[in-house]
């Protein structure tokens, strides 16, 4: 393994140069545990993977390979429109609920995906919705499935593809029944429902096709966002799907700069990026399973070498984490009847030249600020909040934790930059109260932040004189 270790730093980028692995800002990581969550997590950044409930129901070592490796879920198809909505008058969270448990319980995030898109609309879509009844049907939806998971939601999908310049429409936009519908005003109109809905969420804009040589979708992608943020529409994100072909490594190549200036355009704007849903399709590529598996991580490695190396990136989802339930075997099927390995783990579970690559990066990119949201993001921690003293300058963490536990509490601002550490160290079961100190604080919004391998949670602290 260790030869593959040293072929797979080869191979990742050799962009990896100059790259200053920065200090491990949490160090409390448990020392056998190895997943790329913990990877990521080291660094605060996230990796996660799509999943269905049926795969986690019914595939136990699957199951524990997601548990292992991931920090955050997206559900594939649970949380979209023609599964929650059976008719235009009710909704169906069974399968849901049952992702967002199975993340709550083992510990992880959850991304939320999709609150509105043109496509998975349920078959009374059509002869339901109008211009009349589009704004209340859009704003009851986001309501009534955010609301559902208040409090318990990493990041949403707010919209999902809505740049498609060969509709012909203004500013490039795609021609979908929502835009037929309410213009333009329906992304601004859903990303205000869903910070109503839940205020302590990441709102994230979905998108697809910025990696080439596609300027005009890329300007169109950075009007959009710039018009949403001179109207103080709240988005906090930019999702990047990249769905790689093995097939473009050259082109990929061929424009990098164009694609590195891409994200820092995106990040000037003052909002985050997640890679949402990566996987590599593997048909350009030979039949020998190891030669697949190396040109993979080879499109793998040559992605993160420009993502990672912007600070704006703060988290990377595959679309599935096993070969074993990959829908490229349907979508993109190989002419030689092979199965394809797009992701990090093969149809045994086992870790392929992919995952070392992106191992290889988390390990080796500079850690981020910490991502502030307003989720308490583990079951193991309960009632974490900030008690001010209006009669004195300090206020008391207080927190209950259901299982002993190596934390680190700091205090942060709302850029996400720690300037104080309260405390890192082992805090037994039960409820604790830390004093901290405001004196020497300006007047302003803060967090406290709680870490470890398996805990992120937030409280809100305001200092007010």
């Amino acid at each position: 393994m260790h030869s593959r270790r040293s072929f797979l730093r080869q191979i990742a980028t050799s962009a990896a140069a100059g790259i200053a692995a920065a200090p491990m800002v949490n160090q409390i990581l448990h020392a056998q545990a190895n997943g790329l969550r913990y990877r990521a997590a080291a660094k605060n950044m996230f990796y996660g993977a799509a999943t269905t409930e049926d795969r986690l129901r019914t595939d136990t070592a699957y199951r524990q390979a997601v548990a292992d490796e991931c920090g955050i879920l997206t559900a594939e198809y649970e949380m979209k429109w023609d599964r929650l909505r059976p008719t235009a008058s009710t909704y169906n969270y069974v399968d849901s609920d049952y992702i967002v448990n199975f993340a709550r319980q083992n510990g992880m995030l959850v991304h939320g995906h999709t609150l509105c898109w043109h496509q998975a609309l349920p078959s009374w879509f059509s002869a339901t919705v109008n211009r009349n009844n589009a704004e209340q049907f859009l704003t009851d939806h986001i309501k009534n499935v955010v609301g559902r998971y208040k409090g318990q939601m990493h990041s949403w999908d707010v919209v999902n593809e809505v740049i498609q310049p060969s509709d012909g429409t203004p500013n490039k936009l795609r021609n979908s029944p929502w835009y037929q519908y309410l213009g333009e005003n329906y992304i601004e109109i859903a990303f205000r429902a869903a910070a109503a809905a839940d205020p302590s969420a990441l709102l994230v804009y979905n998108e697809y096709g910025v990696e080439f040589d596609d300027s005009a979708r890329r300007d169109a992608i950075l009007s959009l966002l710039q018009r949403l943020k001179t109207k103080r529409v709240p988005i906090h994100a930019l999702g990047i799907q990249a769905h790689m072909r093995s097939a473009d490594n050259q082109k990929f190549n061929a424009n990098t700069n164009s694609f590195r200036q891409f994200l820092n355009d995106v990040a000037a704007l003052g909002l985050k990026i997640i890679v949402t849903e990566f996987d590599c399709d593997d048909r350009s590529l030979p039949s020998n399973a190891q030669q697949r598996d190396d040109g993979v991580a080879k499109t793998y490695g040559d992605y993160c070498s420009v993502v990672m190396n912007n600070a704006a990136v703060i988290g990377f989802i595959t679309w599935g984490v096993s070969d074993k339930y990959t829908n490229l075997n349907t979508s993109a099927a190989r002419t030689d009847n092979q199965a394809q390995r797009p992701l990090p783990l093969d149809s045994a579970m086992q870790r392929k030249s992919a995952w070392y690559s992106l191992e290889w990066w988390f390990t080796n990119t500079n850690a981020r600020p910490i991502t502030i949201t307003g989720v308490q993001e583990s079951p193991l921690v309960k009632a974490f909040e900030c008690m001010p003293n209006p009669a004195s300058s300090h206020t008391v963490l207080q927190f209950h934790l259901e299982s002993t536990a190596h934390l680190r509490l700091s205090i942060v601002d709302v850029l996400g930059h720690e300037i104080e550490i309260v405390a890192d160290e082992i805090f037994t079961e039960g409820t604790h109260n830390l004093t901290v100190q405001t004196a020497h604080f300006a007047n302003g919004i803060y967090w406290c932040v709680m870490l470890s391998a398996n805990i992120k949670a937030t409280a809100l602290l305001v200092v007010q004189r």
